[in-house]
């Protein structure tokens, strides 16, 4: 029986079941015998009381007792076991047994019980009365039987009271539990031999499909239970059979589709890793080392799983994994690009199984999206500023809001100002390229720097007021010398600033155009009263794509500041920018002086070469390139 757990279970659940019937027995016959007992002496005692309440006076010869009775009551004791007390109304007890010599606390507490009953009687007036008690250091309880006595006038005028110890009675029940005890245990000695015998037929069976659940656990599924047997038995073996069955079949589809996934997997062009919840991996192709520029030997040196520890790709699966979330994202090691895609396998009730990675190589792709990402974004930068401007002029315009004819005419020639310099951007972003490359060659000219400012505000005014900003300007009333420099150019850059000023200010903020001079330049500063900027970040504001909103909220794709600087790199300008955080931020455009310019020797030739190159293609003797 050491290896037969159901066997040693039915024969354990077997026996305490015999041993517990036995002991709710003794305590349940315990717990009834012992009031039943009480009644039966009860019932033996009373005639003997009744006897000596109607023998121990003469009714004949008024106060002469009965010695028969006298004899009884004094040899009650030694006759039955019990004391007899007779109790008169007037003088108490009157007669009783007597106890041992050696109890007199006893002989006295049971004369006061005996006294109770004989007054509880007397109350109750009834014929007969039972009563129990127990006395404290006798240990014992006494059964207590009273009857009352009458006078030949049916008087009552005193009882006859039996007073009987329940040692024997107790003795009696115990003797009983004792032999229901011992009789229990020989019926359960004799039946185990039955018990262990009709255990092992029950077991036998299942034992039998045990071993066959066993073979299917490592993998053998010949064996078969015998279906022979009749009922849940054999039922239950010609389950496993079939279910043996089913899953030797489904076992042989499963290899097959392993061989043609394995074959699939091999043929597919990106590397692909499936991994269990552990992270070991199940699953994988030779392509992984050669998307990530690994040849055929370093393949055969290693193993997958160090290969994903050693790349630390291995943490991509782990966070998959752990946030039952598609991880997405692109590596780069020795100039290539690599996508990454770690998907999480769940299974029905959500929980995870593993996880697969797919991992690509995009560098060409990379490479061809980031040109035209660079271009789109720079054409949409620039185009927008000059049509916004074309927008608050025209808007007002086509819902009457300009009735003066100069205002009208002034509208229009900003508008064909507006519509040629966007033609101008157009072919100028499309030389994007050559700007950055510092090939290309702007015309500049002696310029009067605050018509340039006005025209700007004239034309964005209308906009930034409709962004719920106010517009205010500074020094566009004093007098500021000429500037050296490109019309279009610093247009571009002061609408790439108000631009910016617009996205980083709230509503009811504050925009201000500043035109200044500085012993060397002039200056024209675009401030508002926006977000600020990081001290941090100032540095990088003017970076290609640098946004100082990381979560890219803001519009915009952050090229707009890297173009103003690019242009007044360029055309020899100088653009700072100084900001505090929640406080505002300050950007100066800093232009040379015409004069200055004309002075310089060594700037003097290229004025002249300039002029005459066009005159030449242009005709316009005032016009030079720097």
């Amino acid at each position: 029986m050491k290896n037969r757990f159901l066997v040693r279970r039915i024969f354990m659940l077997l026996i305490v079941a015999i041993l517990l019937w036995t002991i709710l027995t003794a305590l349940f016959y315990n717990y009834v015998a012992n009031p039943v007992f009480t009644r039966i002496k009860a019932r033996e005692l009373l005639p003997r009381a009744l006897y000596i309440a109607e023998s121990v006076y003469d009714r004949d010869s008024p106060g002469q007792v009965n010695s028969f009775c006298i004899d009884l009551i004094h040899n009650s004791g030694t006759l039955f076991g019990n004391w007899i007390y007779v109790v008169d109304d007037q003088q108490g007890i009157c007669y009783n047994s007597p106890l041992s010599e050696g109890s007199p606390e006893i002989a006295k507490q049971l004369s006061n019980v005996v006294l109770s009953e004989h007054e509880e009687l007397m109350r109750q007036g009834t014929e007969h009365r039972l009563g129990e008690h127990r006395i404290p250091g006798s240990g014992d309880r006494f059964l207590v039987i009273s009857v009352p006595i009458f006078d030949t006038e049916k008087h009552q005028t005193g009882s006859a009271i039996i007073v009987q110890p329940s040692k024997e009675m107790y003795a009696g029940i115990q003797s009983l539990n004792f032999a229901l005890l011992t009789s229990s245990l020989i019926v359960l000695v004799i039946m185990a031999i039955p018990i262990v015998i009709a255990a092992f037929r029950i077991t036998m069976p299942l034992e039998s499909m045990r071993q066959v659940a066993l073979a299917m656990s490592a993998g053998d599924f010949s064996q078969r239970a015998d279906e022979k047997q009749e009922g849940e038995m054999g039922d239950l073996a010609r389950t496993i059979n079939k279910m043996a069955e089913d899953l030797s079949e489904s076992f042989r589809q499963l290899s097959t589709q392993a061989s043609s996934l394995k074959q699939i997997i091999d043929g597919i062009g990106e590397g692909i890793v499936a991994v269990d919840r552990h992270g070991n991996i199940t699953q994988y192709n030779n392509k992984i080392f050669a998307v990530f520029g690994l040849d055929r030997r370093y393949a055969l040196k290693t193993t997958p799983e160090s290969f994903l520890e050693t790349s630390r790709i291995n943490a991509f699966f782990r966070q998959a994994m752990s946030s039952k979330q598609t991880v997405t994202c692109v590596i780069t090691k020795d100039h290539r690009h690599i996508q990454v895609m770690i998907t999480p396998l769940l299974t029905g009730q959500d929980s995870i199984n593993g996880a697969v990675g797919l991992f690509r190589d995009i560098t060409q792709t990379e490479r061809l999206e980031q040109t035209r990402r660079d271009y789109v974004a720079n054409v949409s930068h620039e185009m927008r500023t000059p049509l916004t401007a074309m927008r608050g002029l025209l808007e007002p315009l086509t819902e009457g809001m300009v009735t003066s004819p100069e205002d009208q005419h002034r509208y229009h020639e900003i508008l064909l100002r507006e519509t040629m310099r966007l033609s101008r951007l157009i072919n100028d972003m499309l030389e994007l390229s050559r700007i950055q490359a510092g090939t290309t060659n702007y015309d500049q000219e002696r310029l009067d720097l605050t018509d340039i400012v006005i025209d700007v505000v004239d034309g964005y005014r209308a906009t930034i007021e409709d962004h719920g900003l106010r517009l205010e300007t500074v020094g566009l009333d004093s007098e500021c010398p000429d500037v050296w420099g490109n019309t279009d150019r610093i247009e571009q850059i002061l609408i790439i600033l108000i631009d910016n000023a617009m996205k980083f200010t709230t509503s009811g903020g504050i925009i201000t155009i500043t035109i200044g001079q500085t012993p060397d330049m002039a200056f024209a500063a675009v401030s508002d009263t926006g977000i600020g900027i990081e001290s941090e970040d100032i540095e990088h504001i003017f970076d290609r794509f640098f946004k100082e909103d990381k979560a890219h909220n803001e519009p915009g794709t952050g090229l707009g500041l890297s173009i103003a600087k690019e242009i007044a790199d360029q055309l020899g300008y100088e653009l700072t920018v100084q900001s505090e955080r929640h406080v505002g931020s300050t950007f100066t455009l800093y232009i040379p002086y015409a004069d200055h310019v004309m002075q310089s020797l060594s700037q003097l030739k290229d004025v002249y070469d300039s002029e005459a190159e066009s005159e030449t293609q242009q005709g316009k003797p005032d016009t030079y390139a720097d």
